[in-house]
């Protein structure tokens, strides 16, 4: 396969009073082939690939940072006026929305297409739309509607060292979004609602692990299924169209390696189907599953489709402890429907006796932790498969076939180190959460020898109050136990760490 991809970044000021956060990824790949031009065309017979990582950073309590690309261009070096369009064309006028707020510390893809071969030390951008959405707790439901001035300039960000694509070689661009600098706060905290984008980026190397990286939530449904060998290194193919319908169709290659859980093998997969993704990009740029978790089919005339959100406090339990409802912030639709059920809204979810529970990162449930009704709470990112129903002047209510718990970005800072390992990276601590939606409450992050550390060599180099991202699976235990042999009390969100990292 060959993609690719398209830098953009943003100039701007930082403005007094802005949040502290880290910084995720979302890659942006394409495969295109447009046109050049705008400015003064650029003449350039051979195209080489591209590709672009845009990171992330997340922001408290903010649920929705939704943003709409219209146009996106790349400036040549050498040159004060000439660019190459990567969009919108002629034939293409693509508007891909990214809710910046769910993208934290992991890859996504965006966008693909091939540019000239050029040096590039530059990129511009358009934005057609911007939506904030936070958590309030004095509402009911417990969300707000920000109203977004959006302060952008037209100078470019650099690009430095320059890109130099060639014909042959496969170039990344990462480009960090950091939503900490880029919205305003007032002096108690408070989202004000301007925004001053502010990005920056470079080009990254391939190394021999993870290529151009890994991503590990690649999440979308089934257009296309290849259940037969591609080439010498690939066992099969699938298509994922992603950010429901907005993003680029992505083709994932399977290995031997690859991991396929919920249908026996790709010959079994549906069109249709819900899948998330953990792959990594290789140095052909090939986009190649380690793991695959083939989830729900979606139906638009069944009204049944993936609903991707954040659980709200406070789910109601039945009296074993198990939730049998809960407010579900919606985020983004698979595939969309939010002509019929809006984004950025609060739907009922009325747990089912027949209702299926699983983790969407097995892989990463290095303590085999059990996911069921008892172990929901606020906070955790879901998926819920189910038939809507739709009423005037009331919720939206889905029935559930399957919940799946999400990998996530947990924000915080580090109150307690409980044990660290020979390796100095399996152990344990205690995180302070930032943003009230956790309810103030401490989690327990357990890590492994898998978990990664960004930043720092390990657990024991993190320090009492360090603030931290960390990604990994929240269970949420309401009795008393014991995990790899942490004492854990009742009440206790337990995040299994993928990932820890220590902000600069």
């Amino acid at each position: 396969m060959r993609e690719e991809a398209l830098g953009m970044d943003w100039n701007k000021k930082q403005s007094r009073g802005m949040f502290i956060v880290g910084a995720a990824a979302a890659l942006f790949l394409a495969m295109l082939f447009l046109s050049c031009g705008t400015s003064k065309t650029v003449q350039a017979t051979q195209r080489g690939p591209l590709y672009t990582l845009m990171s992330d950073a997340p922001l408290g309590d903010v649920l929705t940072f939704r943003v709409g690309f219209s146009g996106m261009s790349l400036g040549v070096a050498d040159s004060t006026t000439r660019k190459v369009t990567l969009f919108p064309t002629a034939s293409l006028a693509p508007n891909t929305r990214l809710n910046f707020a769910s993208l934290r510390d992991v890859p996504h893809i965006f966008y693909l297409t091939s540019v000239p071969v050029l040096s590039y030390d530059r990129a511009y951008f358009t934005v057609s739309l911007t939506q904030m959405v936070v958590y309030d707790p004095s509402l009911s439901p417990p969300v707000r509607n920000v109203t977004v001035k959006l302060h952008t300039s037209t100078a470019p960000v650099p690009i430095a060292p320059d890109l130099k694509v060639t014909k042959t070689d496969v170039h990344v661009l990462k480009v960090d979004f950091d939503m900490v600098r880029s919205i305003a706060v007032d002096d108690q905290g408070q989202v004000t609602g301007d925004v001053t984008p502010y990005l920056t980026v470079m080009e990254l190397t391939s190394d021999s692990a993870d290529g151009f990286g890994y991503f590990d939530d690649l999440l979308g449904f089934v257009s296309t299924v290849t259940p037969s060998a591609i080439g010498q290194a690939f066992t099969g193919a699938i298509a994922v169209q992603t950010l429901s319908g907005t993003g680029p169709l992505v083709t994932v290659y399977l290995n031997g390696q690859t991991e396929l859980y919920g249908v026996p093998d790709l010959a079994s997969l549906e069109t249709g189907r819900i899948v998330e993704v953990g792959a990594y990009m290789d140095s052909s740029g090939n986009v190649v599953a380690r793991n695959i978790e083939v989830e729900d089919r979606a139906s638009i005339a069944d009204r049944q489709i993936a609903f991707v959100g954040v659980v709200l406090p406070d789910p109601v339990k039945d009296s074993d402890g198990n939730v049998a409802q809960l407010q579900l912030f919606v985020r983004q639709e698979e595939p969309d429907r939010s002509s019929a059920v809006p984004l950025d809204g609060v739907v009922t979810v009325n747990v089912l006796p027949t209702t299926v529970f699983q983790v969407s990162s097995r892989a990463s449930n290095f303590a085999n932790i059990p996911f069921n009704a008892a172990a929901i709470a606020a906070g955790q990112e879901l998926i819920v498969h189910g038939e809507y129903s739709t009423y005037s002047n009331q919720p939206t209510v889905v029935a559930p076939t399957s919940i799946y718990l999400k990998l996530q970005t947990m924000q915080g800072k580090m109150q307690s180190l409980v044990q660290v390992g020979s390796d100095n990276k399996t152990g344990a601590f205690w995180l302070t959460p930032d943003g009230k939606i956790l309810q103030g409450a401490p989690l327990l992050v357990l890590t492994t020898q898998e978990t990664n550390y960004v930043s720092v060599l390990g657990l024991g180099q993190i320090t009492a109050l360090s603030p931290l991202l960390v990604r990994g699976l929240p269970f949420y235990q309401a009795t008393a136990t014991t995990i790899n042999g942490i004492s854990v009390p009742a009440g206790t969100m337990v995040v299994e760490a993928r990932q820890v990292h220590v902000l600069q």
